[in-house]
């Protein structure tokens, strides 16, 4: 009898024991950006690395830096995929070359070249903006290399394409305006305009700050230049994207905003028709839906991948 009454009362202090140093032990460190490097051909990839389980490499937009991905979606899509986020050439971290070649299907090349170079197996992709049209180039030029993919805010390109009001493409396009003009137009007015666009600039500042994303904001105006000729000029020149996506066998998910002033809805209708079995997706918001929407855009992601 006695030694049960000891062997309970040894049991009773350890859970006590364990229940304190339960209490005292210090949460999870919080998530810190590191910073790595990958040679693609003639240039230097930046990325860093985020999450856990099947890859999904994310290439952003136009003169965005890895920084410039908003930290809540990236925490939500990161809770079930091993995010791959990067520097396209010349921007942040990334380098570039003396020579003015950057195009849509280059920067896709890059892209091809970081998931071969870090050894991926068919990683998923997701593309906004600017990086759709790159992510669409993915699947064209190098199919095989990928699993799914995601676009937002897309674009088909060449006489497809519906292009954004004067106003708005001279302003996005303009290398002296500064940042904060620029994210004002990713969202629409009746979406809260200026005031979203700042908090979404604060929560890019503060993610970079505390280091769970990298302070990464540099984008030259040679690189915005080079760019804009990217993703207007040559992108407008002719329908060889927009022919091509017809031949696209990988399953891809279309996604945009409803107000989207700067790649209109009517492009992400237009190519998910011509991609065999696309899924077409609408939220509510401008350009930045997908920071706008972050929790319903990265269930239906999910819901897509899976």
């Amino acid at each position: 009898m006695m030694r049960r009454t000891i062997l309970g009362k040894c049991i009773l202090a350890f859970a006590v024991f364990s229940a304190f140093f339960l209490m005292r032990a210090p949460a999870e460190a919080a998530f810190k950006a590191k910073i790595q490097y990958v040679q693609v051909g003639d240039v230097k990839l930046a990325y860093y690395v985020r999450g856990k389980g099947k890859p999904l490499v994310m290439i952003n937009g136009f003169i965005s830096t890895m920084s410039y991905w908003d930290p809540l979606l990236v925490e939500e899509l990161a809770k079930t995929r091993q995010l791959i986020i990067f520097d396209n050439r010349g921007v942040g971290y990334s380098t570039d070359t003396k020579e003015n070649k950057t195009t849509i299907p280059q920067m896709a090349d890059d892209a091809a070249g970081l998931i071969k170079a870090l050894g991926l197996k068919k990683p998923d992709i997701l593309g906004w903006s600017m990086g759709a049209r790159i992510a669409q180039q993915v699947l064209i030029r190098h199919p095989d290399l990928v699993g799914k993919a995601i676009l937002a805010a897309a674009n088909p390109g060449g006489s497809h394409a519906v292009p954004a009001d004067k106003d708005v493409e001279d302003k996005l396009n303009d290398p002296n305006l500064p940042i904060s003009q620029k994210l004002a137009l990713i969202v629409p007015p009746q979406e809260g305009g200026s005031k979203t666009a700042l908090a979404m600039m604060q929560r890019f500042e503060k993610a970079a700050k505390q280091g769970s994303a990298p302070n990464d904001f540099t984008v030259s105006k040679e690189t915005t230049i080079r760019q804009n000729r990217a993703r207007t000029t040559l992108w407008s020149a002719d329908n060889e994207n927009f022919n091509n996506l017809k031949n696209i066998k990988n399953p891809v998910l279309v996604t945009d905003g409803r107000y989207d002033v700067i790649d209109k809805p009517i492009n992400s209708t237009i190519i998910a028709s011509q991609i065999p079995f696309a899924w077409l997706a609408f939220f509510e918001g401008g350009h930045a839906f997908l920071f706008q929407e972050h929790k319903r855009f990265a269930e239906t992601v999910n819901v897509f991948l899976k």
